[in-house]
Order: C-alpha cells, then structure tokens, then sequence
C-alpha cells in the first residue's frame, strides 16, 4: 500500500515509467494472489471515510542510521503527522484480514536509492553531510491508496496496480446522507 508521489525525486537516476515513486505506507512480502481482492477491500473501505490532505517532502536521511546507510531516503515534514495517521489506518484494517501490525516504528518517506557499491556510499555521505544538494522540496496531494504488488528483477522492482483507494472524506459522507434520505443504504 502506498502513496504515489509522482516523478522521480532523484534526478540523476533515469525514470521508470512503470514504477513512479511511491512513499510505502505498509510492504506485505510474498503474499499469494488470492488475497489481493481481500486486501484491496479491506484498504478502499478503511481509508474512504478520511479526507484527501497534502504533505511535504523535504530533507534526506538514512536507514539504519548515517553513519551506516543502507537506504538514504527523502522525508515527509509538513504533514508528516497526516501520513503517520494514514499508514496507522491501512495497516488496522489489515488485522482483520490475519497480517499483524509491524513492530518498527513508521517513518514517512520515499527512497532515493539504496547503499550497493563504493560510489553510492560516497555519494550518500555527500548528501547526509550536506556537500551535495538533497532534492528540491516538494509537496504531495494524497488523493488515495495506491495497493500494488512488486516483482523483484535484476534491474530492480517492478510494480503493478492492483486497486486504487480513494480517500473521499466528506464526500463520502455526504453521499452515504444521501442515499439514506433516500432509502438506497
């Protein structure tokens, strides 16, 4: 489940356009294909009560740490709290469906790329030190959740849309108002 967050934030590594980047709400690992009509459920009916809303990307930072990365990262700041919020509801709803909550703290944020070689080292100390320009900030307009399945490949993941959530908020109520005047629920 994710946020899509639109083109590259990383210029100097080429688009894909089968894979925009995404702000990973919650990564499931092998799940088997039946369960994708569950989970699309379960997340569309989780996340349509709340609003549309819209946060910042700004700054990097590094998983584990920045003395040890292994992913460097741009960071969600304004509206962070938002985001937190949503990634809490996707992943309540998955409980019903049997995947437990995960037991690390979620940190909003969207990979620029992850720690292979020497030359990515260098380049990750650069930005975490601040000797090179982190990308411009931005902000994101959350509309929906994104479920998506990912299938690793030599020349990295690929990744399919398997349902869209939309987050419809009031309007969503005031259709459901409707139609109970209405008699339709």
């Amino acid at each position: 489940m994710a946020i899509e967050v639109g083109a590259p934030l990383d210029a100097a590594r080429p688009t894909r356009e089968e894979a925009p980047e995404h702000l990973t709400l919650r990564f499931l690992g092998e799940m088997p294909e039946s369960w994708n009509e569950r989970i699309s459920t379960a997340i569309c009916t989780a996340v349509a009560p709340l609003d549309p809303f819209e946060f910042s990307l700004d700054g990097v930072g590094a998983f584990p740490d920045a003395v040890h990365p292994r992913v460097v990262w741009v960071g969600a700041t304004s509206g962070r709290e938002e985001v937190v919020r949503l990634a809490r509801v996707v992943s309540e709803a998955l409980g019903p469906e049997g995947i437990p909550e995960e037991p690390e703290e979620f940190v909003p944020h969207v990979t620029l790329f992850r720690v292979r070689s020497p030359r990515d080292r260098d380049r990750a100390q650069r930005l975490l030190g601040g000797s090179e320009r982190p990308p411009i900030p931005r902000v994101v307009r959350v509309t929906e959740v994104v479920v998506k399945e990912s299938q690793l490949t030599p020349q990295g993941p690929l990744h399919r849309t398997i349902a869209r959530a939309p987050l419809a908020g009031r309007a969503a109520d005031r259709v459901n108002r409707s139609a109970s005047r209405r008699g339709l629920s």
